[in-house]
């Protein structure tokens, strides 16, 4: 037999290919790493039976070396796994104490509790009070009658919308998989397996016999998996409560319609079969639930009022002004939106940060799920936990942004002329690595000056630098090596944690195409105002194709100037300038520090050979 927690490690291993280190295990499931270890002797074992051998290695971790084929057929025995051949824990306790409630009117002794879960009574009466937490959240009693026993009370919508919500928790996408698959492409030889209670699975098969009857290809571009699930289960509860004298209100028959649409013939036909099989009358409020008419009627919901209370609640529980922020009030009310349209139910939402959200941020948890029953009110969304713990990462990335200060390396950048493409270098650094803040940029002989005023944390240099704080050589345009050791410096002067946050809240993902369309742009301006403003001090008196080479060798140097891709200054000594050149020379020079282009003199000695022909 497997514990509930060995289930998990199995289907985990099943689901993972890559290796998984027991640590990562132990903080997942909350327990120690000795207890996993444990687990996994257990897990070794199945694994063994079914002739498939768990690998592990210290270094690396634990994981399942099989085809893709094979997982399937193991994931597949694995469902088939019957729920007597795994320890209940107390989830699983809790989980079955209400399933069997839902399935009679009568009492329910502690005693019978215990010997279907084969626990102590005294465990029992532990877990019936988290029973009782579990219901007060859907607004439905306990009750509890001396020397008789226990029963659910409440509203029988409310009770069957908890049910769903059970079921569909205890879903993984693999089984919803089998469920749809049986239907859409009538695979009939896919066994459900142990997915459903007993006292639903013979009704369940019943009415997906009759759906995949009546199902056409044409129905789905009008209904969504998730959707045909939903009619299919709702059809199923709605039987087996009804079989037990449990209508959700009145008992109105259906009246035949002549303006039904496809879908609404087709969900028509199938309870008509199914309610025909059953010896049953189809009522107009069991179509409206099963077909979802009834959820939405019962619920208009107002997405703006709900994210603005929603906000206003979870600021007074948590004593922090959320209301500050308006990126987490359009956020939240986009995704708000989305989930809640048109009443529409979703199926068990993956989110695979769950777990450390409520084990890291359980009061902030808190505070949303209160929230979310306060104002979202009976929509069957409110107790998912996964659907919490999304809305609880919009709250803690407006935290991180708007109220907590994040850890950022102050950066001077130093190239040859302080200028140029420092701001390609500074767009490109900090798109990479979101916790570095080039706060300037300056030439070598400026170094000392700028971090005694600036404060600089790093210096990011095309040059070696000696300074007091670390320096981090780089190559002009920085290339994948000189980014990775840049951000291995950051990582180890503000730790790997701050510098993750940093880039998980920037959310700034690095497009090489936009900064390179955005410098060629400014290369050509910047090389037709440098050309345009020297034809005018020194008008062309030769012929045209002059023209078009100085204009040309311009832009050329603007290019070179701009990758720090300069004529040396070698060429200024090979290349004395007369004394009636030096005032054309400084000429040059004032026009081009306007234009914001501090070139080498040997670039600037070039260009009087183009302007000394025109003289």
């Amino acid at each position: 037999m497997l514990s509930a927690r060995e289930f998990h490690l199995t289907n985990k291993l099943l689901n993972t290919k890559a290796p998984i280190r027991i640590k990562d295990l132990s903080i997942e499931f909350g327990v120690s790493t000795r207890a996993i270890k444990y687990d996994l002797e257990n897990v070794r074992k199945w694994f063994k039976l079914q002739g498939k051998t768990v690998n592990s290695q210290t270094s690396k971790g634990i994981w399942l070396q099989c085809s893709d084929r094979e997982r399937t057929e193991l994931r597949g025995i694995l469902t088939q796994f019957k729920r007597s051949q795994i320890y209940p824990d107390q989830t699983m306790r809790v989980r079955r104490i209400i399933l069997s409630l839902l399935w009679t009117n009568d009492y329910k002794t502690a005693a019978q509790l215990s010997e279907m879960l084969a626990v102590s009574r005294n465990t029992i009466l532990s877990d019936l009070n988290h029973v009782d937490e579990f219901l007060t959240s859907w607004n439905i009693e306990l009750e509890r009658k001396q020397r008789t026993g226990y029963r659910l009370h409440g509203n029988e919508l409310q009770l069957r919308l908890m049910l769903e919500h059970i079921i569909y928790n205890s879903l993984d996408d693999y089984q919803i998989y089998k469920l749809t698959t049986r239907i859409t492409k009538k695979e009939r030889q896919i066994e459900i397996g142990t997915i459903l209670e007993e006292p639903l699975k013979p009704i369940y098969e019943m009415a997906e016999n009759h759906m995949s009857a009546f199902y056409s290809p044409s129905l789905a571009s009008l209904l969504r998996l998730s959707d045909l699930l939903k009619f299919l289960l709702r059809l199923t509860f709605s039987v087996k409560r009804l079989t037990m004298g449990r209508a959700i209100h009145s008992y109105r028959m259906l009246q035949p319609s002549h303006d039904q649409d496809e879908l609404s013939l087709f969900l028509v036909n199938v309870m008509e079969k199914v309610y025909t099989d059953m010896q049953l009358p189809l009522l107009e409020e069991e179509y409206a639930y099963v077909a979802g008419i009834m959820e939405k009627e019962s619920e208009q919901i107002d997405v703006v009022d709900i994210t603005e209370k929603m906000i206003q609640y979870v600021s007074e529980q948590e004593r922090i002004d959320y209301k500050k922020d308006p990126k987490l009030y359009s956020n939240l009310l986009s995704h708000l939106s989305l989930r809640l349209q048109n009443g529409s139910f979703y199926l068990n939402e993956m989110n695979p940060m769950e777990d450390e959200v409520k084990r890291n941020h359980a009061s902030l948890f808190q505070s949303v799920k209160e929230s979310c029953r306060k104002y979202v009110k009976q929509h069957t969304l409110i107790a998912q936990d996964s659907f919490i713990s999304f809305i609880v990462l919009h709250f803690l990335v407006s935290y991180e942004n708007t109220f907590k200060r994040k850890k950022k390396v102050k950066v001077l950048y130093v190239c040859s002329t302080g200028r140029g493409v420092a701001r390609l270098i500074k767009n490109r650094v900090e798109k990479e690595i979101p916790a570095v803040d080039i706060v300037c940029y300056c030439s070598l002989l400026e170094v000392e000056e700028i971090c005694q005023a600036e404060e600089v944390d790093l210096i990011i240099s095309v040059f070696p630098v000696e300074a007091a704080v670390p320096v981090v050589v780089v190559e002009p345009l920085p290339a994948k090596r000189d980014i990775e050791e840049i951000r291995k410096q950051v990582r180890a002067m503000i730790g790997s944690d701050d510098e993750q946050t940093n880039e998980l809240l920037e959310n700034n993902e690095f497009t090489i195409s936009e900064d390179s369309e955005n410098l060629s742009q400014e290369i050509i301006l910047k090389g037709f105002e440098a050309a345009h403003a020297l034809l005018e001090a020194f008008p062309i008196k030769s012929e045209e194709r002059w023209k078009n080479a100085f204009m040309m060798h311009v832009f050329l140097m603007v290019h070179r100037y701009y990758f720090d891709k300069q004529y040396d200054q070698y060429l200024y000594a090979n290349n004395q300038m007369l004394d009636s050149d030096e005032e054309m020379f400084h000429s040059v020079q004032q026009i081009l520090q306007d234009k914001d282009l501090h070139v080498h003199e040997a670039e600037v000695i070039t260009l009087l050979q183009y302007l000394k022909k025109w003289k």
